[in-house]
C-alpha cells in the first residue's frame, strides 16, 4: 500500500469517528485514492446516537470522505443495522 493511500486511510478513519456511528464493526481502505467503507453500521449507543438516522449520515459521511485532499472516489459498501 503506498504510503499516500495510508495517510489517505487515516484522514477517512477521522472522519469515520466524527459521526455519530459506533465505528467498532466498520473498515476504512483506501486504494488508489478511492475510499472504500465497509463492514457494518450502527448508531452510537449514547445520547448523540439516539434518534440518528443511519441513511442520513451515511450520505453525509460520504460527502465529508469526497471533500479529503487526494481522495477521487467514495464506495460505500457497508450494511446499515436499522
Amino acid at each position: 500500500m503506498p504510503l499516500e493511500d495510508k495517510q489517505a486511510a487515516r484522514m477517512a478513519e477521522r472522519e469515520v469517528h466524527k459521526v455519530a456511528i459506533d465505528p467498532s464493526l466498520v473498515t476504512v481502505t483506501v486504494i488508489n485514492d478511492v475510499v472504500y467503507v465497509g463492514g457494518r453500521v450502527r448508531r452510537l449507543r449514547t445520547p448523540e446516537g439516539r434518534g440518528l438516522d443511519l441513511k442520513k449520515a451515511m450520505a453525509d459521511l460520504e460527502e465529508r470522505l469526497r471533500r479529503l485532499p487526494g481522495i477521487r472516489d467514495v464506495v460505500i459498501d457497508a450494511t446499515l443495522d436499522l
